[in-house]
């Protein structure tokens, strides 16, 4: 039997942007660290055009580890649509800082955020003042293509 050894990396320094330029396959292949991956770029090019903003965190090699995607009408809501953090880089406070930056973005522009957060991850989002549930409402989405039935 061989063991396989799993070793998380260190980061020397990392960087924090807001909207700065991306290539949708460099973003598809962190997504898909996730198994969040686009089929096809093209479509991915398009949420990319059509986001309000993102943040990225990139290590010392330049490599995108960490990336959120916002969506917004710009005057009121934005829905935090996406969150990941490469799974080499997980536990090293660095969706913290993408988030603080995200909170920092939508108190500058007055936006109020909403996210789904993933089965385990709520007590994340609550350190950002984010509450499961807020006078009755109930987050509601559908999980599974329903267009082809």
């Amino acid at each position: 039997k061989s063991m396989k050894l799993l070793v998380k990396k260190k980061i020397k320094r990392m960087r924090i942007e807001r909207n700065e330029k991306l290539i949708p396959i460099e973003v598809n292949e962190l997504l898909a660290t996730n198994n969040w991956e686009s089929k096809q770029i093209e479509r991915l090019e398009k949420v990319l055009d059509n986001s309000w903003g993102w943040i990225t965190a990139r290590d010392e090699s330049n490599k995108l580890i960490g990336f959120v995607h916002i969506i917004s009408d710009g005057v009121r809501h934005a829905l935090i649509a996406r969150m990941i953090v490469h799974p080499d880089f997980r536990n090293k406070g660095i969706g913290t800082r993408i988030m603080n930056e995200v909170m920092k973005m939508l108190g500058e522009n007055k936006l109020l955020p909403t996210l789904t957060a993933n089965p385990g991850k709520a007590s994340f989002y609550k350190k950002f003042g984010f509450e499961t549930e807020s006078e009755g409402y109930t987050a509601m989405c559908i999980k599974k293509p329903f267009w082809n039935n």
